[in-house]
C-alpha cells in the first residue's frame, strides 16, 4: 500500500469511526443539519490533502474537530452582506465595544470576534452563535441545546462578558 493510500485509509478510518459525532457537533454550531453536512464533507477533502496528519488517533480526531469547527465559523462569516443590525442587539453592542471610540468597520469587528469566539467555551460559543446567528430567543435555544433557560442565559452573560472584556484588550 502506498503512503497515499494509507493516509486515505487512516483519514476513511477516522471518519467512518467519527462522523456521527462530527456531524452532531457541526450541525450544532450552525443550527442546520444540511449545512453540517456539507461542512463534514469539506473537512474530509481538507483531511486527505494533510499528507502530515498524525497517525495518533486522539490527536488526529482532534485536529478533525477543529478543522470542521473552524469550517463552520468561516461559513457563518462568509455571508457577510448583513449588517450588524441584522445580527441582533447583543452583536451590536460587541461591535460597538470593539473600539475605543465606538466606531469600527464591520469586517474588522466580525473578524475580531470571529477570533473571541474561538477562544470561549464550547457551550458558551454555541449558546451565542444560535443567537447572534440565528436569532433563536433563549427559549428556543434551551430547547435546542436540552438545557435551562437560566444556563442559557449565564452561558449568554458569560460570552458577552469575555467578548466584551477580549475585545477591549486586543484594541488598546
Amino acid at each position: 500500500m502506498s503512503c497515499n493510500a494509507e493516509h486515505a485509509a487512516f483519514v476513511q478510518h477516522l471518519f467512518e469511526r467519527y462522523r456521527a459525532a462530527l456531524h452532531r457537533h457541526v450541525s450544532a454550531l450552525l443550527g442546520s443539519w444540511s449545512e453540517a453536512e456539507d461542512i463534514v464533507q469539506e473537512t474530509y477533502s481538507r483531511l486527505l490533502a494533510v499528507a502530515e496528519l498524525d497517525r495518533i488517533e486522539p490527536r488526529a480526531r482532534s485536529f478533525m474537530f477543529r478543522v470542521a469547527t473552524n469550517l463552520a465559523y468561516d461559513r457563518h462569516r462568509r455571508p457577510r452582506e448583513q449588517s450588524l443590525e441584522d445580527l441582533g442587539p447583543d452583536s451590536q453592542a460587541l461591535a460597538v465595544m470593539a473600539a475605543p471610540d465606538g466606531i469600527v468597520g464591520i469586517d474588522e469587528a466580525l473578524a475580531a470576534l470571529g477570533q473571541v469566539l474561538r477562544q470561549l467555551r464550547p457551550r458558551s460559543r454555541q449558546v451565542f452563535l444560535l443567537r447572534a446567528a440565528e436569532g433563536l430567543s433563549y427559549e428556543a435555544i434551551a430547547e435546542r441545546l436540552g438545557i435551562s433557560k437560566r444556563t442559557v442565559e449565564r452561558e449568554m452573560k458569560h460570552a458577552l462578558d469575555t467578548c466584551q472584556r477580549r475585545l477591549r484588550r486586543s484594541m488598546e
